[in-house]
């Protein structure tokens, strides 16, 4: 079960997850935003999203479902559900050499999910 980390700031979990402290232009670009755009959404309190934590976990090379748990924009139970489902299935493989598989066709994608209705307004 991954911790409850809605009440912290994004700085300290993404600091966490690199396994070093990140600077905050560190942030803001790994959010790929300028530095007044990151404080202005900081300042109105809409700097976590899930398109933004998608971001940001892709260019620090974290893991997105992890991160996105960790501030219950995914419900854990959801991510369990998932990769036990993923995984009853076989995968197809391209001939050897080429080192790629074909994707589910029944993948979430961000465009498709949706906040929990019983989750806290950030």
């Amino acid at each position: 079960m991954y911790a409850d980390d809605t009440h912290r700031d994004l700085a300290t979990v993404l600091s966490y997850l690199t396994g070093r402290t990140l600077t905050k232009e560190e942030i803001w670009t790994s959010l790929d935003m300028s530095r007044s755009t990151y404080y202005d959404q900081l300042e109105k309190g809409t700097l976590i999203t899930a398109d933004n934590l998608r971001t940001a976990a892709a260019n620090l090379g974290i893991n997105r479902a992890e991160l996105l748990t960790r501030y219950r924009l995914i419900d854990p139970e959801e991510v369990t559900s998932l990769a036990e489902d993923i995984g009853s299935r076989p995968l197809s493989h391209t001939p050897a050499g080429r080192g790629m598989m074909t994707i589910p066709a029944k993948q979430a994608t961000v465009s498709t999910l949706r906040p929990r209705g019983d989750a806290p307004p950030l």
